[in-house]
C-alpha cells in the first residue's frame, strides 16, 4: 500500500470508531453514567451544542449550527489542502493532518445530522475531596488534540 492508502485506511478507521462509539453512547438511557475507573474516568451522556468547553452554546440554534458548520467544514477543507501537498513528504504531519480531518468529518457529521456533537468521556481528578472534570470529549475531539500538540511539538523541533 501507498502512504496515501495508509492514510486513507487511518482515516476511515478513526472515522468509524468516532462514529461507532458516538452510536453506542446514543443507545444509552439519557442520564447515561458508567464509572470506568474510579475517580478518574467515567463514561457520560453528553451533548454539545457549541464547540470545545460548550462555547456558543447559548447561541439561537439556527445561527450557532450553521455558523458552526461554515467554520468546521472550512477549517477542514484547508486542513485537507495541506494534507493533499504533504502526503508525500516523509515525516510525521501528514499523519496528524489526517487525525485532525478524521475528528474534524466526526464532529462535522454529528452536527450536520442531530444538531449538536455526541460526547462521552469524562476525565476529572479527586483532590482534596474535589473533582476537577476535563470538559467532556469524544474519539474526534482526542483526535484532533492530539495532532495539534504533536504539530506544534513538530513545528518547533524543526524550526531550531
Amino acid at each position: 500500500m501507498s502512504r496515501t492508502q495508509l492514510q486513507a485506511a487511518l482515516f476511515a478507521t478513526l472515522l468509524t470508531a468516532d462514529q461507532l462509539s458516538k452510536w453506542w453512547i446514543e443507545q444509552q438511557a439519557p442520564f447515561f453514567h458508567m464509572v470506568v475507573i474510579d475517580g478518574f474516568f467515567n463514561l457520560i451522556k453528553a451533548h454539545n451544542f457549541g464547540v470545545a468547553f460548550a462555547m456558543f452554546a447559548n447561541w439561537d440554534h439556527a445561527w450557532r449550527t450553521n455558523l458552526l458548520l461554515v467554520a468546521t467544514i472550512s477549517i477542514a477543507l484547508v486542513v485537507a489542502f495541506w494534507w493533499w501537498r504533504e502526503r508525500s513528504k516523509q515525516g510525521i504531519e501528514s499523519w496528524l493532518f489526517i487525525l485532525i480531518l478524521a475528528g474534524a468529518c466526526g464532529n462535522i457529521y454529528d452536527r450536520m445530522t442531530l444538531g449538536y456533537v455526541v460526547d462521552f468521556i469524562d476525565w476529572y481528578v479527586v483532590w482534596g475531596g474535589q473533582a476537577y472534570h476535563w470538559a467532556t470529549f469524544n474519539i474526534a475531539d482526542a483526535c484532533i488534540s492530539i495532532a495539534v500538540v504533536l504539530l506544534l511539538f513538530s513545528s518547533f523541533r524543526s524550526h531550531k
